[in-house]
């Protein structure tokens, strides 16, 4: 019998870098059913974490009535997440590459890379509204017939 697809789970609060931690509890629970490893999914929530403070800083510049929206979606063959914003959102095509060495000293940059370096998607979308990151990771399908 196929399992029903899971709903996203959407988060919605105000920018407060304290709700970071209440986040967590939900995106572990994500990480854990979706059978990641421990050490998967400890990398994986450090660039959620990394994506949702940036989406309070810089995205909506610490504005306590300013929300953030985040979206877990636990599909088949991937987990997408999106943090969405108020702010205009960055592109990140743009932004330096931390491991350059004229910018080693440089602040910025190294959030995405990091999010890059686990991430199997990293994107901005833009809107009237805001913006959104989009943070992808594919999941290992398990064969039927292993």
């Amino acid at each position: 019998m196929a399992h029903p697809a899971l709903l996203p789970v959407v988060l919605t609060c105000n920018t407060d870098l304290r709700f970071i931690d209440l986040i967590q509890v939900v995106g572990a629970e994500f990480l854990k059913h979706l059978s990641f490893t421990q050490e998967d999914g400890e990398r994986l929530w450090l660039a959620i974490q990394e994506g949702i403070a940036n989406a309070m800083r810089h995205g909506n510049k610490l504005d306590r009535d300013k929300p953030v929206k985040v979206t877990f979606t636990p599909k088949t063959d991937r987990f997408e997440i999106r943090i969405e914003d108020r702010g205009p959102g960055v592109d990140l095509e743009a932004l330096p590459d931390p491991n350059l060495p004229e910018n080693l000293l440089k602040p910025g940059g190294r959030g995405v890379f990091f999010m890059r370096q686990v991430m199997d998607e990293v994107h901005m979308e833009r809107h009237p509204a805001g913006s959104t990151l989009v943070l992808v990771k594919a999941r290992k399908v398990r064969e039927a017939h292993a």
